[in-house]
């Protein structure tokens, strides 16, 4: 029950914050109480497992939950017509290093800041933790749900709740419902957790999937952005608002020159995928796998779907009987687009390619005896700048103003959210396992990142899961002066570089 006065308050302050004086306001405290008794069942069942746990050493348990949305859902790019996988939330909970650790992916677009705070409250009540020893990551597949939280909940606040079909869930209700039931699943699982007395560790190159998307001039500025495909199989509102900003920025799109982006190198990349995995004796119990690109093949196709990296993750699951963890890598500007045409069958040939790079990776790991003293949890908190910070009052004037339009105040509540986020900061962690790092940080950040973190720990062996919150596009420093697509709709600045990598720094240059 230790930990049950700090969540509860930040439950509360939650509530505050959304507090007015309309009906929509009221509607979020009454989820509220009923989060408060969320919190208090899972208190009790987090009770009764966790003195059990803490006396047994080094243990783990896998959970995961349903994250398919219904049919008639509106994702963001396309609504569900069909379903054809279920998109899954999986996660990891590791016990006997101090506080327990949680680890969790999802099969969605973008997980906000709002929704990462729920989600890290219910997951640490759930495993007795603090929600500082959680971490939440999104895939970033495109035909997903967004659980943008903070926007849904402006929205409502403010009257301009998205329309919802009959017997299809509001996103609110919905997206609060998966979390609370990984929740759920997390609190059945700890009482299922297997002893650790290894870790492994395997690296192996992916072969002809991703690509730096930045292709340069002669001038130092990026020519063509190389997109998620060579075809133009992008929606075709999404394209030619992309083109707008190309035209603007003095770049070309790859989707109208596909020759080029075929023929470009591969550029700056890092072709290896990455697999920690968990080990009681010779038996494997969890694999953590990770890769930089964006996980996409298309989009816009009313069919949710995990994409390739989530059908490799699936498939290496069925063949080895472990349970399976996917990370989406500091892959920002990174794309398929070289070798993608966008058809199904490219999905199933990358699915493939991903598949035999963990197959390979996990051929290749190597073993070694772990105790709870080789296993740390280490966090610093950031702030980073807001690019459009000094317009947040002028948009929450347009937002509120109820003779603009109405698509004109949404675009508003999109702004200052976004800038609010970023300037009420986020976490990055890193997981030490022996000489081994997971190391988590936000946004679409750009391989530079990833590579850059590696650089610090050469000799040791060191994983990057990005996308541990919805902050969009994060370039290094050198990048915004180099334009591109990723620059022009980036929501923060090049001093994030900065900031970032001094707190990567001081995570992984910390003695144990």
């Amino acid at each position: 029950m230790v930990y049950m006065g700090g969540i509860m308050d930040f439950l509360l302050k939650n509530q505050l914050k959304q507090r007015n004086a309309d009906t929509a306001s009221i509607a979020i405290v009454t989820a509220g109480h009923r989060y408060m008794l969320m919190i208090g069942l899972l208190l009790l069942c987090a009770a009764l497992v966790q003195p059990a746990l803490a006396a047994e050493g080094l243990r783990i348990a896998t959970f995961q939950t349903d994250a398919t949305p219904p049919i008639g859902y509106d994702m963001g790019y396309s609504v569900v017509k069909r379903i054809r996988e279920p998109l899954l939330a999986k996660g990891v909970v590791i016990t006997g290093a101090g506080k327990p650790i949680v680890m969790v992916a999802v099969d969605w677009v973008t997980v906000d800041g709002t929704a990462r705070d729920e989600w890290h409250a219910l997951l640490a009540q759930a495993a007795g933790t603090t929600p500082d020893r959680v971490t939440v990551h999104h895939l970033h597949q495109h035909d997903a749900p967004r659980g943008d939280l903070a926007i849904f909940d402006e929205r409502a606040r403010l009257g301009l709740p998205e329309a919802t079909p009959a017997g299809v869930p509001d996103k609110r209700t919905w997206v609060r419902s998966v979390m609370e039931n990984s929740a759920a699943a997390l609190t059945k699982a700890l009482r299922q957790s297997q002893p650790v007395t290894h870790v492994g560790l395997g690296k192996a190159d992916a072969e002809r999937l991703g690509a730096n998307r930045r292709i340069m001039g002669a001038n130092g500025r990026v020519a063509m952005h190389r997109q998620s495909t060579y075809t133009n199989e992008y929606p075709a509102d999404v394209a030619a608002r992309i083109k707008v900003d190309a035209d603007a920025d003095g770049h070309v799109l790859s989707i109208y020159h596909p020759e080029e982006a075929k023929a470009a190198p591969e550029g700056l990349i890092d072709p290896a995928v990455r697999v920690i995995s968990f080990w009681n004796g010779n038996r494997a119990l969890a694999a953590l796998n990770y890769y930089a690109s964006h996980p996409q093949v298309s989009f816009g196709k009313g069919i949710p779907t995990t994409d390739f990296p989530g059908l490799a993750r699936e498939r290496r699951q069925k063949e080895t009987g472990v349970f399976q963890v996917y990370f989406t890598g500091a892959g920002g500007n990174i794309t398929l687009g070289k070798y993608n045409d966008g058809s199904d069958r490219a999905r199933e040939e990358f699915a493939g390619r991903m598949a035999d790079a963990m197959r390979r990776a996990w051929t290749a790991t190597t073993r070694s005896a772990l105790t709870p003293a080789d296993v740390e949890w280490r966090t610093t908190d950031i702030s980073l700048p807001a690019k459009y910070g000094a317009f947040k009052d002028e948009a929450r004037t347009v937002a509120a103003d109820t003779k603009r339009p109405n698509n004109e105040r949404i675009a508003a509540i999109g702004k200052y959210v976004r800038a609010q986020a970023l300037e009420e900061g986020t976490t990055l962690a890193v997981l030490r396992v022996k000489d081994a790092y997971s190391v988590h940080i936000p946004g679409e950040s750009f391989i530079q990142y990833q590579l850059g973190a590696q650089a610090i720990r050469p000799n040791d062996f060191v994983a990057m899961a990005a996308y541990a919150e919805g902050l969009g596009y994060i370039g290094n420093e050198k990048a915004y002066g180099e334009g591109g697509y990723e620059i022009t709709v980036s929501q923060t600045t090049l001093a994030a570089e900065k900031v970032i990598m001094d707190g990567v720094r001081k995570l992984l240059e910390q003695t144990p």
